[in-house]
């Protein structure tokens, strides 16, 4: 692992915020890619690239794709970010060496590269449309200069915090452990977890049966695909409701520089709400707020399918997608998962320019017309 010190240099300037500096680190590595074509792999294809790579897998087409990543990474043309999810799929294996050969690939083709978590993106992206449309596009970085971070903090930021040192020497301690963590890669921290660390656990429960029962059950209630995605949205946004409350506090102590009155926040939480259901009823927000409105839709699309039940990895598989689609240039997935997108009633092909691809030989395609420009 390459070890770097920057504390002393954080120690000559004790007015920039930890806040700040992380904002600065995710500018700098949006500028740093902005260039590239960002290209998300579900779990399925890292494994398939894997096993090329280990001369497992010999079909044409994985090879070749394996071979055209590689070249449009070095060549800084593609970068192929990885999300929470991803994180936690891949290090679930137990056999030691697809685990280093898959971190090696994931260090190779991501260069770290990864997207904020979930909960966080879509703080962000209230918060972003929030500032907007209150204080104009011109008061804001673009969303894709600020969902990027690195794979040390795949599974959200976090920072030591001690009680008994000096204000100054904690806040430029913090700053240096970032500046640490953001050159980690996937195989220092396999280094330095060793060999005899436990596999991450199953991010997930399965509840697909759950939600095959409630299918079945509710059917009847809703008349469109409209009123069952508003009947979605709902429950989604009442699930981060919290959340909500927590960017409007964020916004009202940066205002006046007091603390949002606790009595307050479930009110302007749901005031929140309100105005995003009422915003995708009334048809005045379409691919705004990716991260809270994808979720209900890809639910609402099975559930209108009387055809298609809920399957076990629908849920992390629905999270990559709600990663990819929004911020990404291609997505390779799943055949199902592909046709989910392609699904008329979310129409998400013509809201996003991210192409959706489930074929190695199409992805082939698709990638040889980046690289060998």
């Amino acid at each position: 692992m390459r070890i770097v010190n920057t504390l002393s240099g954080h120690l000559q300037s004790p007015d920039k915020s930890l806040r700040s500096h992380l904002k600065q680190k995710q500018l700098d590595l949006a500028r740093d890619i902005r260039g590239a074509k960002k290209v998300y792999l579900d779990t399925k294809f890292w494994l398939l690239l894997r096993d090329a790579r280990l001369g497992r897998n010999v079909d044409r087409d994985v090879v070749a794709l394996l071979k055209l990543l590689e070249t449009g990474a070095a060549q800084g043309k593609v970068v192929c970010p990885i999300s929470a999810d991803t994180f936690i799929e891949v290090f679930r294996q137990t056999d030691h060496t697809t685990l280093r050969a898959c971190a090696q690939l994931i260090d190779d083709l991501s260069k770290g590269v990864t997207i904020i978590l979930l909960m966080e993106r879509i703080s962000l992206e209230v918060l972003h449309f929030i500032e907007r449309n209150t204080k104009g596009p011109d008061a804001v970085h673009a969303m894709d200069e600020l969902i990027w971070t690195k794979i040390a903090y795949a599974l959200g930021f976090t920072t030591p915090v001690s009680e008994t040192l000096p204000p100054e020497l904690d806040l430029a301690i913090q700053k240096a452990f970032l500046d640490q963590l953001w050159i980690t890669t996937a195989t220092d921290m396999l280094d330095v977890v060793g060999n005899d660390a436990e596999p991450l656990t199953h991010p997930f429960d399965d509840i697909s049966e759950q939600l095959n029962r409630g299918k079945s059950e509710h059917h009847h209630e809703n008349k469109s695909f409209k009123q069952l995605f508003l009947s979605e949205l709902w429950g989604v946004l009442d699930l981060y409701r919290p959340y909500f409350e927590d960017v409007l506090a964020f916004i009202y102590e940066k205002e006046t520089g007091r603390c949002h009155d606790p009595s307050e926040r479930r009110e302007a939480g749901e005031l929140v709400a309100k105005m995003i259901y009422n915003g995708f009823r009334l048809n005045k927000l379409t691919t705004e707020l990716p991260s809270l409105w994808l979720g209900a839709g890809f639910h609402a699309a099975v559930r209108w399918d009387l055809k298609r039940k809920f399957k076990a990895n629908d849920l992390p598989d629905f999270r990559h997608a709600v990663a990819a689609i929004p911020y990404c240039d291609f997505f390779l997935t799943e055949r199902s998962l592909r046709h989910l997108v392609s699904d008329g009633n979310l129409r998400l092909e013509t809201l996003y320019p991210c192409k959706t691809l489930s074929d190695a030989a199409c992805a082939v395609k698709a990638m040889a017309s980046i690289v060998d420009k």
